[in-house]
């Protein structure tokens, strides 16, 4: 084993007996690949600093998981740990989001019933509002998984093409394609001409 894991590994191994000193040069150590998974996968500055604390926890976890004798180096078990965390996260996010939207649904419809008593243009723009968004829900069900996921990224998260190719390791183009595709058919159930 290279001299920089065995180093690695003599800290992970007091940190794990409890030494605040070798947690603390694990911290630092790892703190740049923590920041660069943050910005990978949240996409808000202003939330870096949670996203930092979040990595420093799953560090913690880690740590306490970490077995040597499995023949994984530490390094490569933090990161593979940060990365299934953020993706996680970004899922639970979406759900939450899409959610959300669906609440945001159920009540404009209780609503709408006591605004179409009153007979006012704001019900029949509620009522307009929650039927076009519960047929957008139902078309993004239509979509294939790869077209649904790549409009969510972009249309939901706010990602550029670009930076969904890059989470995915795709080429822009195929992306920029799944995109295009599921546009039309969401313009062609919508009625909206291509």
């Amino acid at each position: 084993m290279k001299k920089q894991y065995k180093l690695v590994d003599a800290w992970v191994r007091d940190a794990k007996a409890g030494d605040e000193n070798a947690f603390e040069l694990l911290l630092h150590t790892f703190q740049p690949l923590m920041l660069s998974m943050v910005q990978k996968y949240i996409y808000d500055p202003a939330d870096y600093e949670d996203g930092l604390q979040e990595a420093s926890v799953v560090l913690l976890e880690t740590l306490s998981a970490y077995q040597a004798e499995l023949g994984v180096v530490f390094p490569f078990y933090l990161k593979n740990r940060l990365f299934h965390h953020f993706v996680e996260q970004a899922k639970k996010n979406a759900k939450e989001k899409e959610r959300q939207c669906t609440m945001e649904d159920q009540s404009l419809y209780a609503h709408q019933e006591r605004l179409a008593m009153e007979n006012s243009g704001e019900a029949r723009e509620a009522e307009v509002k929650t039927a076009l968004c519960l047929k957008l829900n139902q078309e993004m069900r239509e979509l294939s998984p790869e077209q649904k996921e790549v409009l969510e990224l972009r249309y939901y998260r706010g990602l550029s093409v670009k930076a969904i190719a890059a989470m995915k390791g795709a080429p822009v183009s195929t992306i920029e394609k799944r995109r295009k595709s599921g546009i039309q058919r969401l313009r062609k159930a919508f009625g909206i001409a291509l």
